[in-house]
């Protein structure tokens, strides 16, 4: 769950962490039109934290700017699917220093779950968890 604070500035700010699930579609194009916005809107929310996306493979930053991501506000991490890889994202949301993470995390456990739910109630940042659909 994820509480929501209204500053002076109109902007929501999360004052505690969560995770939410996007699930798409395998090797469909128009993902990329309908996430990248997302994570443009989340990179102009809040100044004084990240949004940090833990992604299998390397990201455009062109691309990205082309979608109007703030380039000064995201901070990309290659790191291939992996036991590692939920370690970065655990790190990631329990550090604090962003206020949304993203990444691909396979198939979790119920155990996993409820770690990586503590960890963001730990750092009050919020998971965006992309699964793919085969």
């Amino acid at each position: 769950m994820i509480d929501y604070a209204i500053q002076d500035s109109g902007q929501a700010s999360t004052t505690s962490g969560g995770i939410t699930e996007l699930v798409l579609t395998h090797n469909a194009p128009e993902q990329t039109q309908l996430l990248l916005p997302m994570i443009a809107h989340l990179s102009r929310t809040q100044n004084n934290r990240w949004v940090t996306w833990i992604s299998p493979g390397p990201v455009d930053r062109q691309l990205l700017e082309r979608y109007g991501v703030d380039s000064r506000a995201i901070r990309l991490i290659h790191a291939p699917e992996s036991a590692d890889s939920r370690w970065i994202l655990w790190e990631a949301l329990a550090k604090g220093n962003s206020h949304t993470v993203i990444a691909s995390p396979g198939a979790l456990n119920e155990r996993e779950m409820k770690q990586l739910e503590a960890a963001a109630m730990q750092g009050q940042c919020q998971a965006l968890l992309l699964r793919i659909r085969r």
